[in-house]
């Protein structure tokens, strides 16, 4: 019977003989330690993958210098295998680290870096950092008009940062860049139109909103979605009034005194020992399930890292184990709730349903709840908001990171 393992083993007798031949840190050693590396990854042998990616990465930096492109696969899959152990602070250094690579490596001048921008923007964006994905956003704006280049892209990205914070005021930035709109790409200023349509939605403007999905039609009719759809955003559960509750920590000051303080609105809703607060909705997949202490926050001092699970929408998972019975926390992703509901003209969900569960009722009742404070974007028949009736959506409650294929 052949040995499963024989390529792996293949492939390190190769790489020593290589060593013996060229050296430890031989530029041509990079090659075939990554191949090793991905082997493993196969294996699932994450421990042995990360030793020969960092290898590779050493003899890189030995050869190239520590801004070396050469290094990028590396630090994905270093980064994809923090996100399958759960180490959310190492995936997080690792894409931090390849921003820095990034920006450090190409001109100043070139146009590209507004590209690397744009994709940290996106990890800060999709793990909770949304004031540092602003910062950036706001770097790489002032940068693309430095370099003459469009910044509607970045606005567009900026725009949906803010909803991802809670913020459903329309960009008065964005709109103003959509001004001059003539010299742009089409399907680039649609694609602002929808984002300023979607935030009037959730401002709840609907004739604003309406005026700019016909605008989207009439500039790029094939990059316009005809069905409803959710509109990506954090959104609170608990009510308004909540907000006058008065619950108090314990701190303690720089002398060991201790001394009551009462808790904001904000923190309350991020208390890990209560039950869902708030929740995200992530129609597109694209959250890396956790949420990181944000830089400039007030609950970034001691804040732990929130695990978020369920799709589309997406709550913290200590906060969920919370709601449900332990029998059910440990087998979360046998958990299903299927649903039809209304979506106006006005992006209202109404005549919300449960046809399908196999979920407890308080489970039923939370995402019913998170529903009737989801907007959605309406069906658009020629770029003209519509009613739509039966619409279905099936919640699940899976961990979102799935571990490594």
């Amino acid at each position: 019977m052949d040995n499963p393992r024989q390529p792996i083993i293949d492939l390190q007798d190769q790489i020593e003989e290589l060593v013996m031949r060229e050296g430890p840190f031989s530029a041509e050693l990079i090659e075939p330690i990554m191949t090793l590396a991905k082997l493993h990854l196969e294996d699932y042998e994450l421990e042995s993958a990360t030793d020969q990616l960092q290898r590779a990465q050493n003899i890189a930096h030995r050869n190239e210098g520590v801004y070396t492109p050469r290094q990028f696969e590396a630090i994905t899959l270093l980064t994809e295998i923090a996100l399958n152990e759960a180490d959310y602070r190492a995936a997080n250094t690792q894409q931090k680290f390849a921003f820095f690579v990034q920006t450090h490596n190409l001109d100043p001048q070139d146009p590209e870096i507004l590209f690397a921008y744009s994709e940290m923007a996106d990890w800060y964006m999709y793990t909770g950092q949304t004031r540092r994905a602003r910062q950036l956003l706001n770097e790489g704006i002032k940068k693309a008009v430095d370099l003459g280049m469009d910044p509607l892209p970045l606005a567009i990205e900026l725009s949906q940062v803010r909803r991802l914070e809670g913020t459903c005021c329309v960009s008065k930035q964005l709109l103003k860049l959509v001004e001059g709109s003539s010299a742009m790409d089409r399907d680039t200023l649609a694609s602002a139109y929808i984002e300023i349509a979607d935030t009037y939605i959730l401002a709840r403007k609907e004739k604003l909103a309406a005026e700019y999905f016909l605008k989207a039609n009439e500039e790029s009719p094939l990059s316009v979605s005809v069905d409803p759809r959710p509109i990506s955003a954090r959104r609170l559960i608990s009510n308004p009034q909540a907000q006058q509750a008065r619950i108090y920590r314990v701190e303690k000051d720089l002398f060991n005194r201790t001394n009551l303080k009462r808790s904001t609105h904000e923190e309350m809703t991020q208390d890990l020992g209560v039950e869902p607060q708030w929740f995200i909705i992530d129609e597109k997949g694209a959250h890396r399930g956790f949420v990181m202490p944000d830089s400039g926050s007030n609950l970034t001092q001691g804040r732990e890292i929130s695990k978020l699970v369920g799709y589309p929408i997406r709550f913290s998972e200590d906060q969920l184990n919370n709601l449900i019975p332990l029998r059910l926390s440990k087998r979360k992703e046998e958990l299903r709730i299927a649903l039809s509901f209304t979506v106006t003209r006005d992006g209202n969900l109404e005549e919300i349903e449960v046809t399908n569960s196999t979920a407890p009722g308080k489970l039923e009742r939370l995402v019913v709840d998170a529903l009737k404070k989801t907007y959605y974007r309406p069906g658009l028949a020629n770029g003209v908001p519509v009613t739509t009736k039966n619409v279905q959506l099936v919640q699940t409650f899976a961990s979102h990171y799935k571990g490594m294929q």
